[in-house]
């Protein structure tokens, strides 16, 4: 009696259990965590999740969703997300990783990230149909479409942005200002309108520019980075594949912690004469109809000061326009080997094929040589099945009706006009009767 007793008790404490734990949500899939991984890192750059002690980044460490990534004095570093696109930071630099939703079967591809202080460049790559990239800075928000976007944030000077290659819109509690290739702009605060790219004086980017570019990684340590292997290559194509909705419910969940303090003014403020005189005539206050004589003189000295300042704009927007086709190329290899090596059956690898493919129709061939040398299933050979939906007479066929292959159709008849007789000939003129003119003679 006793054992029946403990046996009913066990049976219902489990039936218990199972019922408590069907209205347990899933934990969160760890490989949607995986965001990138390190491929530059050069002197002390650090990263920090949750309440964790910091940890030291290496060269191919695995870069975390809400990871706070801090540099030192003389440090710089480089991230390549799981889409290929990449994040670079120089010395004293804090960045966090807000969120990260990226599926390319559903052609699929946001991230957020906010900046609170250093130089920075982001460099997006692998083309998704529903894509941007959103950079929150202490004076407002940059959203990034297919771009290459850099940047300056100190609290000395005014958040700076440029746009290199793409479209883009700064927006702040005040308003939002437009930015296309080549545009920059500066804002000094968060409750300043954004002032008009085209109203930024040549002097000043290029000024800026050249700042920015001598403190970031060199332009090599993109074209040189160090190539992923399998298993990462493995875990990453695992995570691409977690569908967005339930990347993004992960983002949705994840808890809200102050970011990084900014510190005292570095030392890029001395490379920024031009940005802060600028700054102090009032000339990025947005909305201004007239100049005064102040910035008038202002802009008129950096103007004969600086001859080449327009031509340096030119050069760098030549450059991210290169940069960024370079980078749209070796992010869909990176994506799509990655997706090659985890998915489970060739279905999978030809619907992502055939998204990217839509999204990215110039890299076709590049993409669907990527999808046949990556993919290792035992069912290959479906891979070069083509994908081609029925049109409307085939999804309505009469019953019974069953379409002949091309090649045993019976010749078509020739048309009728060709199956008509020949002409007669032309009737010929009456032969004379000789005979009756011999009588008449």
């Amino acid at each position: 009696m006793r054992r029946r007793f403990w046996t009913v008790g066990i049976v219902v404490g489990c039936l218990a259990f199972a019922a408590r734990a069907d209205n347990v949500p899933p934990p969160a899939d760890p490989a949607s965590s995986q965001i990138g991984r390190s491929i530059f890192v050069v002197n002390d750059v650090d990263g920090k999740s949750g309440d964790v002690p910091a940890r030291h980044i290496a060269v191919n460490d695995d870069i975390v969703f809400e990871e706070d990534i801090t540099t030192g004095g003389d440090a710089k570093a480089v991230i390549e997300f799981r889409d290929g696109s990449t994040f670079e930071i120089g010395p004293d630099a804090a960045l966090r990783i807000d969120s990260f939703v990226f599926n390319p079967e559903e052609s699929t591809s946001h991230k957020a990230l906010a900046v609170t202080r250093g130089v920075f460049r982001y460099v997006s790559a692998y083309t998704t149909s529903d894509q941007e990239t959103k950079i929150t800075t202490p004076n407002g928000q940059t959203g990034i479409r297919g771009s290459v976007a850099e940047g300056i944030v100190d609290p000395a000077v005014p958040d700076f942005i440029y746009l290199g290659e793409g479209s883009a819109t700064f927006t702040n509690s005040a308003g939002s200002s437009a930015l296309q290739a080549g545009g920059s702009i500066a804002v000094p605060s968060a409750a300043t309108p954004p002032m008009a790219p085209e109203t930024m004086p040549a002097p000043v980017a290029a000024q800026a520019l050249q700042a920015i570019e001598t403190r970031l990684p060199p332009r090599a340590a993109l074209a040189n980075r160090p190539a992923a292997d399998d298993a990462w290559l493995k875990r990453a194509g695992a995570a691409d594949l977690v569908p967005a909705a339930r990347q993004q419910r992960a983002v949705a969940a994840a808890t809200t912690r102050p970011l990084p303090a900014a510190a005292g003014p570095g030392g890029i403020v001395g490379d920024l004469g031009l940005l802060v005189e600028a700054n102090r005539v009032n000339l990025f206050a947005g909305r201004q109809t007239t100049r005064t004589p102040e910035q008038a003189a202002f802009i008129a000295r950096a103007a004969r000061d600086n001859p080449n300042a327009a031509a340096t704009l030119r050069r760098f927007t030549t450059e991210a326009h290169a940069m960024h086709s370079a980078a749209v190329t070796t992010g869909t290899a990176f994506v799509i080997r990655g997706v090659g090596r985890a998915a489970p059956s060739a279905e999978v690898m030809r619907r992502v094929t055939a998204a990217s493919v839509r999204a990215n129709p110039g890299a076709a061939a590049l993409i669907t040589r990527h999808a046949g040398e990556a993919y290792r299933g035992p069912d290959r050979g479906e891979l070069n099945r083509p994908v081609k939906p029925p049109n409307a007479s085939e999804r309505k066929q009469p019953s019974g009706y069953a379409r002949a292959p091309q090649q045993q159709r019976p010749p078509k008849a020739p048309p009728l006009k060709q199956q008509r007789p020949a002409k007669p000939p032309p009737k010929q003129p009456p032969k004379k009767n000789n005979d009756k003119d011999k009588d008449q003679r």
